[in-house]
C-alpha cells in the first residue's frame, strides 16, 4: 500500500473522528468539537445540523467541469472518427473557416508603406529599424535582422514575441534573432500591440505602460472586442500575416523557406499564425499554450488565459487550442516546454495537456505520412526562451528550412541596449507617429457592428436574449430547504437554499418584518455584497425590511458564498487566476457565459419566491445596486410574472463599454457578440409595461450618468415603448441625492407603483 498523502490522511482521520462522536470541522485547522456544544444563540434556531455548514464553493466548478468534459469527449470522438488523409484535410479546411469566423476576420490587405528609420551594422549581420502598416496607419515597429555576405535567397523567420514589456528588445529574444541571422536567416521581430514601442498607454519611460506590464494592454483591448463578437487574437495575428507579406517583398528572402517561432505568448501566437497562413513552412512553438482548455476533469478556470490566447466560443464549436496545430499538419512542427511551467506559468496540467496534444498530433501527422515532422523537446528551466530552447530552434529550422551548412551552437552573444533598437523618436508609436490604436480600430469596428435585423417583436428580442445568455430550456426541481431561522429586532430572517440547475445551489436570506405582512411586496435583492451581508444592521436590506417589505438576498453563481474554491494544486498559478475575469473567459470559451448563469439563478429565485405560500406571487420586485445587478434587468424582461424592478447603479449600455478608453465595469457582465443582437436599452424596452426605475445609472468608466442624458442618449426607445403602451409613468431614470438617498428612492418607487 502506498503512503497516504497529507490530504488523504486528514480526510480518513477526520471521518474516524466523526464516527467516534466528534464533529469534523470543515473550516481552517480548527480542532473537532463535541456536537452538543453547538447551540443556537438567543432567537436563533438551527434547522439543519450545525456541525456541517453548507459548502457551495464547488458547485460551479462541478457544473463547468461537467460541461467541459462533455465537450472534450465529443471532440475526442470526432478526432477518432478521422481515419484517412482526405478526412484530415477536410477537417483542416473546416477548422480554418471556423477559426476566421470566430476571430472576426480576415481584414482587407492594404499597402504596407514600409520605411527604414536606421540601421545597426554588426559583425556578420545588420539590423534595420523598420515600420510597416499592417492596416492603414496602424504602425508596426520591427527590427529586421539581415545576414551579411550571403548570396542568393535566404530562409526567413517571423518572430512573434512573448509578453516582454520591452517587446523586441528583450535580451533572450535578441540572442535568438542575432544567432539566427549569423546562421543565415532573415529575421523579422515585431512589437505586438501593447508592448515595446506599441504601448498605447505610455508610462514615464519607453517600455512602461500605465496599465501595467505583460498582458495588461492585451486584456484591456480584448475585453471590449468580445462585446462585438471579435477575438483580440485577430488583431495580433494580422500583424504577423502582414509581416510575412513584408518579408516576401525583400529580395533576400526565399518565399519557399519561411519559418515562424515564438516563446510564451509568442509561442501561442505562432500557433495562430501557423493555422492561418500556409506560407509558413516550419514552426517552433516554445513554451506556448499547447494544452487544451477542455481536458479531462479540468479545474475551472483551467488554462483560460488573457484575451489573445482564448478563442471564444471555440469549445461549443468543437475547436480547442491544439486544433490550431492540427491545421498546420503536415508541415514541420517542434513544440518545446519546460516542466517548471506546470502550475507556475501555466496550469498544473500543462505537461500532461501538452502530451495529450502531442498524442493527437501524432495521429494526424501519421495519417498524412509525416510522422517525422513532429517533435516535442523539454527542459526544466524557468520560463523563458532559454539557451537550450534556442539551440533546439536553430536545429529545427536548419533541418526543415534547408539550411544544412548551419550548426545549432550559440556563442557568447551581446544584446543591444533597448534604446539602440528603437524605431521611433520617443520610444512610443502613439507619441511619435500617432495613427491607429486598438481602441480606435475597435471604435471603427463598433460603428459597423449592429444587429443584422432589429428585433421585430418583444418575442424576437427575448429569443435573442436567451440565446446570447445561453439559458437552459429545462428546469429541474427546486428542492428547497431552510437552514436556520433568526429573530432580529423587528424582523425575522431565514437562511435557505434551492437547486438552481442540477447540482448548482443558490443560497440566500429571506427577511420578513414584524406584523401583518400577508400582502407585503417582496424584493428580490441582487446586491454587489454577499447575501450574508443582507442582515447587516442599518444596511440596505434591513432598511427596506423595516419599511415593510420582505427582502430576499441571494448569492448568484460565482459570487459571495458561491465563489469557487481555491484548487488544491498549483498555488502559484491559481493565486492570480481565481477571479471573475479568468472564470468568465473559461465560460465564454464554453459558450456558457457566467452572466447568463447568474441570470438563470435569479430567474429561479423568483420562481422559488412564488412557490412560498406566505408570499404574494404578484408582488415580487427586483432590486440591484451595482454592475452585476444587470441580471435583474434581464430577469424583468424574461419573467413576466415579476411585478417590476429598480436597477441601481447599473451600466447604461454595452456599446459605450465597447468604445470606452478607460472602462471600469467588471468583466463578469460581458457577453460574446451581444451588440450583434441587442443592447441594454432594448432589454429595458422589453420590460414594458411593468414598472422599471433606473436609479443612479453609470457609464463605462463607472461614472454617474445624469438622468436626462441617460434618457436622451440611450433610453429614448424604452421611453417610447412605455408611452406607446400607455404606461409612460412606469419608466423613469432618476438620481439619488442627500434629500432622497438610494433606499428612500427605492421605497418611493415601489409604493408609487405597487
Amino acid at each position: 500500500m502506498s503512503n497516504p498523502t497529507r490530504r488523504s490522511f486528514l480526510y480518513t482521520t477526520g471521518v474516524s473522528a466523526v464516527t467516534a462522536g466528534i464533529t469534523q470541522w470543515t473550516g481552517c485547522s480548527m480542532p473537532g468539537r463535541p456536537q452538543e456544544a453547538i447551540q443556537g444563540a438567543p432567537g436563533f434556531e438551527f434547522l439543519t445540523p450545525p456541525e456541517r455548514p453548507p459548502d457551495y464553493s464547488h458547485d460551479l466548478e462541478r457544473d463547468l467541469t461537467r460541461v467541459a468534459n462533455e465537450l472534450w469527449a465529443r471532440r475526442r470522438r470526432e478526432l477518432e472518427a478521422i481515419r484517412t488523409p482526405d478526412a484530415v484535410r477536410a477537417r483542416q479546411k473546416a477548422l480554418r473557416a471556423q477559426l476566421w469566423e470566430m476571430l472576426g476576420g480576415p481584414f482587407e490587405k492594404t499597402p504596407l508603406n514600409p520605411r527604414v528609420n536606421g540601421t545597426l551594422e554588426r559583425p556578420g549581420y545588420r539590423v534595420e529599424k523598420l515600420i510597416y502598416e499592417s492596416r492603414p496607419q496602424l504602425y508596426v515597429t520591427a527590427n529586421l535582422y539581415l545576414p551579411d555576405g550571403r548570396p542568393g535567397r535566404l530562409p526567413a523567420v517571423l518572430g512573434p514575441l512573448g509578453h516582454s514589456q520591452n517587446g523586441k528588445a528583450w535580451r533572450m529574444y535578441q540572442r535568438l534573432f542575432i544567432n539566427l541571422a549569423r546562421k543565415g536567416y532573415v529575421v523579422l521581430a515585431f512589437d505586438p500591440f501593447g508592448q515595446g514601442e506599441r504601448i498605447e498607454y505610455p508610462g514615464p519611460r519607453p517600455g512602461e505602460s500605465l496599465l501595467g506590464g505583460g498582458t495588461s494592454e492585451h486584456e484591456h483591448a480584448g475585453r471590449r472586442l468580445i462585446l462585438l463578437g471579435v477575438n483580440f487574437s485577430l488583431f495580433r495575428a494580422w500583424d504577423g500575416i502582414r509581416g510575412i507579406d513584408y518579408l516576401l517583398t525583400r529580395p533576400e528572402v526565399d518565399p519557399q523557406r519561411i519559418g515562424c517561432c515564438g516563446q510564451s505568448g509568442g509561442g501561442t501566437m505562432t500557433q495562430f499564425l501557423a493555422a492561418l497562413d500556409d506560407r509558413i513552412r516550419a514552426a517552433v512553438v516554445s513554451q506556448g499554450n499547447t494544452e487544451n482548455i477542455a481536458q479531462a476533469n479540468v479545474e475551472p478556470p483551467g488554462s483560460a488565459d488573457d484575451a489573445e490566447q482564448n478563442i471564444v466560443p471555440s469549445l461549443a464549436r468543437g475547436v480547442d487550442r491544439s486544433d490550431l496545430l492540427h491545421i498546420f499538419a503536415p508541415r514541420p512542427l517542434l513544440m518545446t516546454v519546460t516542466t517548471h511551467d506546470a502550475a507556475n506559468t501555466y496550469s498544473p496540467e500543462y505537461i500532461s495537456g501538452t502530451l495529450e496534444t502531442l498524442e493527437e498530433l501524432r495521429r494526424t501527422y501519421g495519417l498524412l505520412g509525416a510522422a517525422d515532422r513532429l517533435a516535442l523537446e523539454a527542459t526544466a528551466h524557468r520560463h523563458g526562451y532559454v539557451y537550450e530552447m534556442r539551440r533546439a530552434t536553430y536545429r529545427w529550422f536548419n533541418k526543415w528550412l534547408n539550411n544544412s551548412g548551419a550548426d545549432d551552437e550559440e556563442p557568447e552573444t551581446k544584446a543591444e541596449p533597448d534604446e539602440a533598437l528603437l524605431v521611433t523618436k520617443t520610444g512610443f508609436v502613439t507619441t511619435s507617429l500617432g495613427g491607429e490604436t486598438a481602441l480606435s480600430l475597435t471604435r471603427k469596428l463598433a460603428d459597423q457592428v449592429h444587429p443584422e435585423k432589429k428585433p421585430s417583436s418583444r418575442e424576437d428580442l427575448i429569443s435573442r436574449v436567451r440565446r446570447v445568455l445561453a439559458l437552459p430550456d429545462r428546469r429541474d426541481d427546486l428542492t428547497p430547504r431552510v437552514l436556520c431561522r433568526v429573530k432580529k429586532f423587528r424582523y425575522t430572517a431565514e437562511q435557505f437554499e434551492f437547486s438552481s440547475d442540477g447540482e448548482m445551489r443558490t443560497p440566500g436570506w429571506l427577511m420578513a418584518p414584524e406584523g401583518d405582512v400577508k400582502n407585503a411586496a417582496t424584493i428580490l435583492y441582487l446586491s454587489e455584497a454577499p447575501a450574508a451581508s443582507a442582515l447587516a444592521e442599518e444596511g440596505t436590506a434591513e432598511q427596506l425590511c423595516l419599511a415593510g417589505f420582505r427582502v430576499c438576498a441571494i448569492d448568484l453563481r460565482g459570487r459571495g458564498d458561491c465563489s469557487p474554491a481555491y484548487p488544491p494544486r498549483g498555488p502559484h498559478y491559481f493565486a492570480y487566476r481565481m477571479n471573475e475575469s479568468y472564470l468568465n473567459w473559461f465560460t465564454l470559451v464554453l459558450a456558457r457565459p457566467l452572466f447568463g448563469g447568474q441570470v438563470f439563478d435569479a430567474l429561479r429565485a423568483a420562481e422559488y419566491l412564488r412557490n412560498r405560500p406566505e408570499i404574494a406571487a404578484d408582488k415580487i420586485w427586483l432590486l440591484s445596486d451595482g454592475p452585476h445587478g444587470l441580471a435583474a434587468l434581464h430577469v424583468l424582461a424574461l419573467d413576466e410574472n415579476v411585478h417590476g424592478a429598480v436597477i441601481g447603479r447599473g451600466l447604461t449600455d454595452y456599446r459605450s463599454l465597447a468604445v470606452s478608453d478607460r472602462y471600469k465595469q467588471p468583466f463578469g457582465i460581458y457577453l460574446y457578440g451581444v451588440l450583434r443582437e441587442f443592447d441594454l436599452p432594448d432589454v429595458a424596452a422589453a420590460c414594458t409595461p411593468r414598472p422599471l426605475l433606473l436609479l443612479d445609472p453609470t457609464g463605462a468608466e463607472g461614472d454617474p450618468v445624469l438622468p436626462a442624458v441617460a434618457v436622451s442618449t440611450y433610453y429614448q426607445g424604452a421611453q417610447k415603448a412605455y408611452a406607446a403602451a400607455g404606461t409612460e409613468a412606469r419608466f423613469a431614470v432618476q438620481a439619488s441625492s442627500e434629500q432622497v438617498p438610494f433606499v428612500q428612492g427605492v421605497v418611493r418607487w415601489l409604493r408609487a407603483n405597487g
